[in-house]
């Protein structure tokens, strides 16, 4: 009788202690910023980049048809609606993963850009800019 006691007793504490665990481990992986926020986060800290890239460009100006730089006096990117993708070779996947932002220059005029970066789980460093 003593024994059967002494078994639930420690099945009880058992079961406390892996809820326990559980629940630490929950907690933090909630802690844990997602991939979205990791790469908006990338994104902000090379905002200076971007925007030097994007004032660096030469714009076309279709209704004169002329290749013209205007002065880019403001460039905003548009952080929550990007996509986000592995770059390929002719179908072939390789080590390059892009991330599509848009954005407004001089608070009119719509660009998009696609930032090569090494990851997109993480993403470290930027590879190449390629605007369209």
């Amino acid at each position: 009788m003593k024994n059967k006691k002494r078994i639930k007793f420690g099945i009880l504490i058992a079961t406390i202690i892996a809820i326990a665990i559980i629940g630490t481990i929950g907690v933090k992986k909630m802690n844990e910023p997602t991939e979205k926020e990791k790469q908006i986060a990338f994104l902000k800290e090379h905002e200076e980049e971007m925007t030097e890239y994007i004032k660096s460009q030469e714009f076309y100006i279709t209704s004169e048809n002329k290749k013209v730089q205007p002065e880019v006096k403001k460039v905003s990117f548009d952080y929550e609606n990007y996509s986000t993708y592995q770059r390929d070779a002719g179908g072939i996947p390789y080590e390059v993963y892009a991330i599509d932002i848009t954005g407004l220059y001089n608070d009119t005029e719509i660009f998009e850009l696609l930032i090569d970066v090494d990851s997109l789980k993480k993403p470290t460093k930027i590879l190449n800019f390629e605007r369209y």
